[in-house]
């Protein structure tokens, strides 16, 4: 919990946000993606090119879009937000440690503490998405937001338990703190219950991107310059990757048999990182017909070829290797145990911050030259915000106020601290890494189907993965088996919408 602090002239301390920020930036170019710890010791001097594109005048120019809010003061609320205990950091930081990730929240809350007079409570639990329904349907009007994973967003909203924000008072969803990919797929008949942006700090940090080992690409024939060269020149197909791949393999512990233990060119547990492949390749799963309905768009020539040349990737693959265990690829990768890894940039904030091989970042192959963009997507735990219709009418004003201000904020300190300062500055090692890091966030896609796909999709945003994990290619059958019991959960999912 945060506590109401006094402090000096909120135009002074957006200035000193700012200068925070851009220093950080110049001496982030001390610290280099592998081998470093949180802080790295003080004779680390290499000379790393960072994010330069990122200035001073950037960040000042974030800071000069007006929230539009007026001032209010809420006479010492408590502004409560339930969320899950192991993503508090999106929402409140206890104290100040040095670190910039850290400290940009802690001022945010504290800026807005003040500005309106407010106290930001982050009340943590395992499964906020469970917790909000029973005291909300009771009337309890017992937190002003709830925040949970974007796959378990169903179950709130199928019993009714959020307003649309669209209702919102003081929230301009038009707004750039707001993530228009997500709320606009999710806004059915003008309404929306869950919605994201800045303040979700994990739709940023679970992106996904393809993570390599420098070193063991160097030794077997492809250094970064390369690597890089291959993307900027529209070249980093999945073919060529597979190519490279297929060429990398050492059998480690000498039993003369492929497991997990040895080194690979590329593996994974073809579970979440396996949802990403079908976007990257240019392939939605739904969209939306001329009168903005929600349709199927998985069936495709496209998405046929997709499956067998994944299966055959992980499971015919010299090089490849499908793990057999949940989250390997964050282990092994971290190890020196594979070139190439498909990682969300959270792993450089973690697991990947004390590896002792330099690593640098690639986006997710193109399925062919034609594609037009590199695309990628977010794992579905990303946060997304819901307003218990238990919030009395005249405390809506208190609700929407000071989120519209924490989304703000978080667009204009909190998400340059980690995105800009910390993921392109100080865990990026090159300029080339922090570019490519720009182009995974340029493509990023974020479809609907994952809020509702167990409840109302019949899994349909998992049923490539749920094949590849079978080794199944037979994708027509797969779908003629599921689509009515899409359709029968659309059109059950448009009445709670109504």
């Amino acid at each position: 919990m945060t506590n109401k602090r006094k402090g000096i002239d909120m135009t002074e301390k957006r200035i000193l946000s700012l200068i925070l920020l851009a220093s950080i930036l110049l001496s982030s170019s001390l610290y280099g993606c592998g081998g470093d710890s949180a802080q790295a010791p003080a004779e680390d001097t290499r000379e790393i090119i960072t994010a330069e594109e990122t200035t001073q005048s950037e960040l000042e120019e974030r800071g000069t879009i007006s929230d539009e809010l007026p001032e209010m003061d809420f006479e010492g609320a408590e502004y409560r937000i339930l969320c899950r205990a192991d993503r508090a950091y999106e929402i409140d930081a206890e104290e100040q440690t040095g670190a910039v990730e850290n400290d940009s929240v802690y001022e945010r809350n504290r800026l807005i503490e003040e500005r309106f007079n407010v106290v930001i409570n982050a009340i943590t639990c395992e499964s906020p998405h469970n917790k909000i329904v029973s005291p909300t349907l009771a009337g309890d009007y017992a937190y002003e937001i709830s925040a949970h994973m974007a796959y378990k967003a169903n179950e709130p909203i199928s019993k009714g338990v959020y307003c649309s924000w669209t209702d919102m008072p003081y929230v301009d969803l038009e707004k750039p703190w707001y993530n228009r990919l997500s709320n606009d797929s999710a806004t059915i008949n003008g309404r929306l219950f869950a919605a994201t942006g800045d303040l979700a700090l994990t739709s940023m940090m679970f992106t996904y991107g393809i993570f390599f080992n420098k070193r063991i690409c160097e030794a077997y024939g492809h250094p970064d310059a390369d690597l890089y060269a291959m993307v900027y020149d529209n070249k980093w197909t999945i073919d060529n990757f597979i190519g490279i791949v297929s060429g990398i393999y050492e059998d480690l512990n000498g039993n003369g048999e492929t497991d997990d233990s040895d080194l690979y060119g590329f593996g994974e547990f073809p579970c979440d990182p396996a949802d990403v492949w079908l976007t990257s390749f240019g392939q939605t799963l739904t969209g939306r017909d001329k009168d903005g309905k929600i349709i199927v768009t998985i069936m495709t020539e496209k998405t046929q070829s997709a499956l067998e040349k994944v299966v055959t990737m992980l499971y015919g693959t010299p090089g490849v290797r499908a793990y057999t265990e949940q989250w390997l690829e964050r282990q092994r990768f971290p190890a020196g145990l594979m070139a190439f890894a498909p990682l969300a940039f959270e792993n450089c904030f973690n697991t990947c911050r004390s590896m002792s091989d330099s690593y640098g970042i690639l986006p997710n192959p193109k399925w062919d030259e034609q594609q037009e963009k590199y695309l990628t997507q977010a794992f579905d735990e990303y946060s997304v915000f819901g307003i218990p219709i238990s919030v009395p009418p005249e405390r809506l004003d208190l609700v929407g106020v000071i989120f519209e201000a924490l989304s703000a904020e978080s667009y204009k300190t909190v998400y340059p601290a980690h995105y800009d300062v910390a993921l392109k500055g100080k865990y990026s090692e090159d300029a080339d890494t922090a570019a490519m890091v720009d182009l995974i966030m340029d493509g990023r896609i974020f479809d609907f189907s994952y809020q509702f796909g167990i409840a109302h999709f019949k899994r349909l945003p998992y049923w490539f993965r749920d094949l590849v994990m079978a080794r199944s290619t037979d994708f027509a059958s797969y779908y003629e088996k599921n689509i009515s019991s899409v359709e029968t959960g659309l059109e059950k999912l448009y009445e709670i919408y109504e």
